[in-house]
């Protein structure tokens, strides 16, 4: 059984050194995505894992299908669109690694994923799916639908990770309602303490947790510095990141969302699982996701079982 992620994958042009990015002088290519980053740390940690994407006709769709293959990830459902381009996202650092961002998105191949990609998946090998919001919109936002839809109806785990990008939206109203839009599909949502507010209209994760997240099986709630809430059927797990030097956090969030998935899929039954067990899951994904950020770029920055408890 197989992860399938669906969405964006895109060139992350990280600024070299600290400042804004009218500031930077030279920039680092590096494959990026907050789908593609999820898959790519699935495949790390042992599951077979494809992404449904498309990318333009150009160099840029080259390199990252070429990464998509050193990282094995299967590449059957990427389609190459001669008519538009691969998405190109430039990232400045600042003193913590903290990251701002300038998209180069609109028209981009990642908002033409069309239904007759999505027909081409073959759902009976998949487990499970997971999306992000921001490549609902345009003609990838039916695609997302219908699959989802199916994935629904055959019982397959749903995953969704927040990930606001407002910047890739013309209107904010639009992009909540749209994100509300895909919520009853969606049994494992990742949300940071800076997007719950937007998509549920309180600070309080406890309210929304009884209201907007009800029908979810789990809640990861991310506080960056601060460490993660994991929550599930009657069980609540804190974690506190551990004691590293942090000098990039691109692709971080990615990677907690990836490695939690990851272990929860590991279990025999995803129904019955102890807060034992959901302490180590939650713990294995902030340690994890905190060390990726100790290197520059996201998938090149994730790690296998191996080299992860080589470090631990």
């Amino acid at each position: 059984m197989a992860v399938l992620c669906i969405g964006e994958m895109l060139i992350d042009f990280i600024g070299e050194g600290v400042g804004t990015i009218d500031k930077v002088k030279s920039f680092k290519k590096e494959a990026g995505g907050c789908v593609a980053n999820v898959a790519c740390v699935a495949q790390k940690l042992g599951h077979k894992s494809y992404l449904l994407t498309s990318l333009g006709q150009d160099g840029f769709g080259d390199f990252l299908e070429n990464t998509l293959k050193n990282e094995n990830v299967d590449c059957k459902y990427v389609s190459r669109k001669a008519d538009s381009f691969t998405p190109l996202a430039f990232v400045s650092l600042d003193e913590t690694g903290d990251r701002s961002f300038s998209f180069y998105f609109k028209g981009s191949s990642t908002l033409s994923i069309s239904k007759e990609d999505v027909e081409k998946v073959d759902l009976s090998e998949i487990e499970a799916i997971h999306f992000a919001s921001i490549a609902i919109q345009e003609e990838s936002k039916a695609s997302h639908h219908l699959l989802l839809k199916k994935a629904k109806e055959l019982g397959v785990l749903i995953s969704f990770d927040v990930n606001l990008r407002f910047n890739l939206w013309d209107d904010h109203k639009v992009y909540l309602e749209t994100i509300k839009e895909f919520l009853p599909y969606v049994d494992v949502i990742k949300v940071a303490d800076n997007e719950l507010e937007f998509i549920t209209g309180t600070t309080n994760i406890e309210e929304a947790l009884k209201k907007d997240f009800s029908h979810m099986k789990v809640v990861l709630y991310t506080k960056g510095e601060h460490g993660a809430e994991v929550y599930y059927q009657n069980h609540k797990v804190v974690t506190e990141i551990p004691d590293i030097k942090a000098v990039d956090t691109t692709g971080a969030g990615d990677a907690f969302a990836g490695s939690f998935l990851s272990k929860l899929l590991n279990q025999k039954d995803i129904n019955n699982i102890t807060e034992e067990e959901l302490a180590q899951m939650a713990t294995f994904a902030t340690n994890y996701a905190s060390l990726t950020t100790t290197k520059i770029g996201a998938i090149s920055s994730y790690l296998t079982e191996e080299e992860y408890n080589s470090l631990i």
